[in-house]
């Protein structure tokens, strides 16, 4: 059967409309919790990047979701004023230590698993091609990407 949409082939407005698809569904579950999805994401960024240093700022937490610096510091806010993170300065007025609170860890205790869980059922429908989906679109991004080894049965 011969296509249907103009766009049904167009790469770009297929990954906006995945990606508006991944949105939604993720903040249907997010709604009954008060969160927002980028105040799901920043906290989500503010686990990931506490195993890793002792000093977060929010340039890092914006660089590591890939928003806008104005959007991560409204979001900050937010979270701020929600009692889920703390904002201190240390040694420069301009910059702020951002660290999450217990309030804030155990609603990302609480989101993380149902996140998990939403997402495995949205990208399920990719099966084996999970791995090379994952890649391509690290190419689009300009990030380095993996090549699985494939198993050579031994005679």
């Amino acid at each position: 059967m011969a296509d249907t949409s103009l766009f049904e082939n167009r790469l770009g407005i297929l990954i906006w409309k995945t990606s508006n698809f991944w949105q939604s569904s993720l903040r249907k579950l997010l709604i009954s919790h008060n969160v927002s999805l980028n105040e799901y994401l920043v906290l989500q960024s503010l686990k990931h990047l506490s195993t890793k240093k002792t000093d977060i700022f929010q340039n890092q937490i914006a660089e590591s979701i890939g928003i806008d610096i104005s959007v991560t510091s409204v979001t900050l806010k937010l979270l701020e004023s929600k009692k889920y993170i703390s904002r201190e300065i240390k040694h420069d007025n301009r910059k702020k230590i951002i660290k999450i609170l217990k309030k804030g860890d155990d609603l990302y205790k609480l989101l993380y698993p149902m996140i998990e869980k939403e997402e495995e059922r949205l990208f399920s429908k990719l099966d084996n091609e999970t791995f090379n989906f994952i890649n391509s679109l690290k190419l689009l991004l300009g990030k380095k990407i993996r090549i699985k080894a494939k198993k050579i049965n031994q005679i």
